[in-house]
């Protein structure tokens, strides 16, 4: 059985530090850019954004 991917929300970043939002904590989680990287782009992890919609989220 294939596991659904967490979603979570890119809340915003703080120098090189990303703050991840998780459905179940009430703090963000930060994380820097390689570990950001690796989030973004794995089957494991869904990003939405702020409007509710599911899809990638990419940083400039």
């Amino acid at each position: 059985m294939k596991k659904k991917p967490v979603k979570v929300q890119l809340v915003g970043k703080n120098n090189n530090r990303y703050q991840i939002k998780f459905p179940n904590l009430e703090v963000p989680i930060e994380v820097n850019e390689h570990l950001y990287s690796k989030m973004l782009y794995s089957d494991q992890y869904q990003f939405r954004n702020s409007t509710g919609n599911t899809g990638k989220v990419y940083s400039s």
